[in-house]
């Protein structure tokens, strides 16, 4: 979906990413796309699913052998070596679920080859928030006494603490602003008001500068949709404009005639509400299947660099 022309544009999903293997998070790092993946016979184990590394302009696929199984609570990161951008690398870590000691390793693409890497975990990535791949580094929402911003510093491979998230919301997801910037985007989710949207940016992400978060606008019109719906289980896309908009893509289930119908529809929303909005698909699913629909969308910007 072009998201200022409002023109939706069709790509094939590559048969090895169809069920019963479908992708079920994916984080952006120049055009690559790493891709977990599910494996929905495998309901009820711990070991499930693979990991591939996508260039859906080139409609390249690399699969990436684990050391040992991957598993549902595996969390991840993909970036590079800012003094060698040609090196990308993967970072896995286990979720706040694991039944076995924590154990964090570093996939390289010239060695095709995991590596053990010592780490300290006495903190807690929000598994719903995923994370985003900004410069050839990792930020994700975590928690530990309070809620901050957790990056991965792929050239000196540590973890880091960089700032202090705003305010607790249920409701919210990270993104990426201007490609050197973060931006939290979070929404009231409270029955009883409005569906207020925050949007948070910090200032630009460097070296050695101090980052923080600084409110960029809010938006409490009525009306307001569900963004971040199904969070345990959608992905819903969204990109921040530079003249204080949102453009989000974002799912909503209707039950109608006693049958369900998912909607996708995109917003376009600014400080004084919504501006547009366009359905761009959508199908009627049976009971059974209410699973399988819900949709992951990233912001995406194409490329050439090979998988390999």
């Amino acid at each position: 979906m072009d998201p200022v022309k409002i023109i939706q544009s069709d790509l094939p999903i590559p048969d090895e990413f169809r069920v019963p293997y479908p992708i079920i998070f994916m984080v952006h790092c120049d055009g690559l796309m790493l891709c977990k993946c599910d494996d929905w016979r495998a309901r009820g184990r711990s070991k499930d699913g693979g990991l591939a590394v996508w260039n859906p302009v080139m409609r390249k696929i690399k699969w990436i052998e684990p050391s040992y199984c991957y598993r549902k609570t595996d969390s991840f990161g993909f970036g590079y070596k800012n003094s060698c951008r040609d090196n990308y690398k993967i970072l896995r870590f286990p979720g706040p679920l694991c039944d076995r000691d924590p154990e964090c390793e570093i996939y390289e693409f010239k060695s095709d080859s995991w590596r053990s890497l010592n780490a300290k975990f006495d903190w807690e990535v929000d598994m719903e928030c995923r994370g985003v791949s900004v410069k050839g580094n990792m930020y994700w929402l975590a928690e530990k006494k309070e809620d901050f911003i957790l990056s991965f510093d792929f050239s000196n491979e540590t973890f880091n603490d960089i700032c202090v998230c705003p305010r607790p919301c249920e409701l919210r997801r990270l993104g990426c602003f201007n490609g050197d910037r973060l931006s939290l985007l979070q929404q009231n989710d409270e029955e009883e008001t409005i569906n207020e949207i925050e949007v948070w940016m910090t200032n630009k992400l460097s070296d050695d500068g101090v980052v923080s978060f600084t409110k960029y606008f809010n938006v409490n019109t009525p009306d307001l949709p569900d963004l971040l719906y199904h969070t345990d289980m959608a992905r819903p896309g969204y990109s921040i404009g530079k003249y204080r908009n949102i453009m989000a893509w974002c799912e909503q289930d209707v039950r109608k005639d006693d049958k369900w119908y998912t909607c996708n529809t995109l917003y376009d929303i600014d400080e004084s509400g919504i501006r547009r909005q366009k359905e761009t698909g959508g199908r009627r699913f049976d009971d059974h299947e209410y699973y399988y629909l819900f949709i992951c969308s990233y912001v995406y910007v194409p490329s050439l660099v090979s998988c390999s």
